[in-house]
Parts: structure tokens; C-alpha cells; sequence
């Protein structure tokens, strides 16, 4: 659905005029209904870290502390626990505290793995690492909506333009938004709202499976390893 179809069908469930332009819209309603729209965009997509919105970034380090390359340019969000130094095979660990940042530059010993913090919107890693080595996370873009030719966008500039997050969501999104925006009661609908919502993030990607019969972490790859004991040579 566009831009212009999610707000004609919330209008329908309202029970108000449907727009025929929501952008370029003069009435009142049009314009109420793009400015929930943009709001609920961006609430909807800092809810939850949603696998429509997940990408990977991978950068080449410099030989300094600011990694002036490593945030791409949608950037809302890391996600938590996939940063690694590919070359080394090792994990990044962070985002340290403030303090921790601190005492780390100020101690003469060198740690052993590397930690970053995110500061003024850039990445920084601590010991500086070797220039020339990959190193790669996964984010959550603020691109949540796109163009007809589907071009990543954080707002929309045009009825035709397309959401990449749950329509159905959307739509109940608008409805209750606009519902509170002219005092009506909206109670109702913005619980079947979050509803949904809930719904929607237990639905969204693949869960991976609990196993408690036996301490094998079947959700993770395996690679050979040598059992741990005593063995004779």
C-alpha cells in the first residue's frame, strides 16, 4: 500500500472524507493524516529491531581511535553483540560506559580486545586498531519507508511511496493517532494497536528453538573442537 492508500483506508475505518492526495493534500484532514503518518513511521520502526529494517555494515579500519567511515549514512541503531573484527575473528566489546572509555585511554597497559563507544555519531574503538583491517556490525536502518522506485527513505515525500513495515499496523496506527488528535475516543483503538504490535514482533523473523533436555546449544553453529579433560599423549 502507498502513502495515499494507508491514509484513505484509515479514513475509511474513521469515517471521514478519503483525501485524493495526502502530500499535496490542502485540507485539513490531509494534512493531519501526514503528520501522523511521519509519526507514526519513525515510532513504529524505533519499536522494535524489526528484520525489515536490518542491515550489515562493514568498514576498513584507519589507524586511529575515530573510525570516520564506519556509520553509514542511515544509521538509527547498532544492534547489540555483533560487532567483530573480521581479521582477527574476534568480537568488538561495547558500547563501554563514559567512565569505563576513561579509565581505558588513561591506563598504560593496553587491553587485550577492543572496545568501542559511539560519540558525536561516530564510532570509536580503543586500542587503535591496525589500518586495513575489516570490521563489521549489524544495524537497524531509519530508512522506513521508500520511493516507487525503491529508494530507502526516513520520511515520506510522496503518496506513492511504500512502507517497509507492517501495513495493517500502519493503518491502525493512523487510526488512533488521528482519533486523539480531534478528541474523539481513541482508547479502544489503541489497544488493538498494541495488540498487534505485539503480535507482529513475535511473528517477525525466526525464533530460534529451547531445548532443556540436554546443555547443547543447538541454536548456534558447531565447529571441531578437542573435549575438554585429561588425555594420554
Amino acid at each position: 500500500m502507498t502513502l495515499l492508500t494507508l491514509a484513505q483506508a484509515a479514513c475509511d475505518i474513521i469515517g471521514v472524507p478519503r483525501p485524493t492526495s495526502v502530500i499535496a493534500g490542502a485540507d485539513q484532514t490531509a494534512r493531519t493524516m501526514l503528520s501522523l503518518a511521519q509519526r507514526e513511521g519513525r515510532a513504529l520502526a524505533r519499536r522494535w529491531t524489526w528484520t525489515a529494517l536490518r542491515k550489515q555494515q562493514t568498514f576498513t579500519a584507519v589507524a586511529q581511535i575515530v573510525q570516520t567511515n564506519a556509520v553509514p549514512s542511515d544509521f538509527d541503531r547498532m544492534v547489540s553483540g555483533t560487532f567483530w573484527n573480521r581479521d582477527d575473528q574476534e568480537p568488538v566489546l561495547g558500547p563501554v560506559t563514559p567512565e569505563e572509555w576513561q579509565g581505558l585511554v588513561a591506563s598504560v597497559a593496553l587491553p587485550i580486545t577492543s572496545a568501542f563507544q559511539m560519540r558525536a555519531g561516530q564510532i570509536e574503538l580503543y586500542p587503535v586498531p591496525t589500518a586495513g583491517e575489516t570490521y563489521a556490525y549489524e544495524y537497524v536502518s531509519n530508512q522506513w519507508c521508500q520511493s516507487a522506485g525503491g529508494t530507502g527513505q526516513s520520511a515520506w515525500a510522496a503518496d506513492t511511496d511504500t512502507g517497509l513495515l507492517d501495513e495493517e499496523l500502519t493503518t491502525l496506527g493512523l487510526v488512533w493517532r488521528f482519533k486523539q488528535s480531534r478528541g474523539l475516543d481513541y482508547a479502544e483503538d489503541m489497544t488493538t494497536y498494541e495488540e498487534q504490535v505485539l503480535q507482529a514482533m513475535a511473528r517477525d523473523g525466526v525464533r530460534r528453538t529451547a531445548r532443556l533436555a540436554r546443555e547443547i546449544d543447538y541454536g548456534a553453529p558447531h565447529y571441531a573442537t578437542v573435549p575438554e579433560g585429561n588425555w594420554n599423549v
